[in-house]
């Protein structure tokens, strides 16, 4: 029997199918709110986090260099993951879209947004391993981890996460436009 090599891009393939195989499961309302939450968490979590470098860590003498860095990436990440779900649950919102008219389109729908919002999160998630940030729009190209080094597909979406940010704002924007023109 031969050995499986696992790898990040495997990681990162099965997170994508898990995350669109949810998505079917929870339904398109609740994968736009997610993805409307990501949002919200990515804000967040690069709001604390710029708080945290700035004001802690030059004054906490353990927290310097490589210390650092390790802690501000796990608050970030922390912060983005609990933000995600405390608003998915307990989020005061409600995100209700009208139903498409036939199978196809729920299906192509749920399949679109579900691929979105995986590709919103890995690459958020990438981003905050390298210590970079969305808001600030950078990744530090000093921190980047091995696994930029060792993975082509993880290096495509680190070097164009602008466009997984975006491509979900602009996909709610579009349904959003059409679905004003059925009413």
């Amino acid at each position: 029997m031969e050995n499986i090599r696992l790898s990040w891009d495997l990681f990162v393939l099965v997170f994508f199918g898990v995350v669109i195989a949810y998505s079917f499961i929870i339904g398109r309302n609740q994968t736009m709110k997610i993805i409307i939450s990501s949002y919200m968490a990515i804000l967040t979590a690069d709001g604390l986090g710029n708080l945290f470098q700035t004001y802690i860590l030059p004054t906490a003498p353990t927290l310097q260099g490589e210390a650092g860095i390790q802690a501000l990436v796990l608050l970030k990440i922390f912060t983005f993951v609990l933000t995600i779900v405390l608003l998915t649950i307990r989020g005061g919102f409600h995100v209700d879209i009208l139903p498409e008219h036939s199978v196809v389109t729920r299906i192509l729908a749920n399949l679109s947004f579900g691929f979105l919002n995986a590709g919103l999160m890995v690459s958020t998630l990438l981003v905050y391993l390298t210590g970079g940030s969305f808001v600030m729009g950078t990744v530090q190209s000093g921190l980047q981890t091995n696994l930029y080094a060792q993975s082509l597909f993880i290096q495509t979406i680190i070097d164009h996460y602008d466009v997984w940010f975006a491509l979900p704002a602009l996909a709610i924007v579009a349904v959003s436009f059409f679905q004003a023109q059925e009413e």
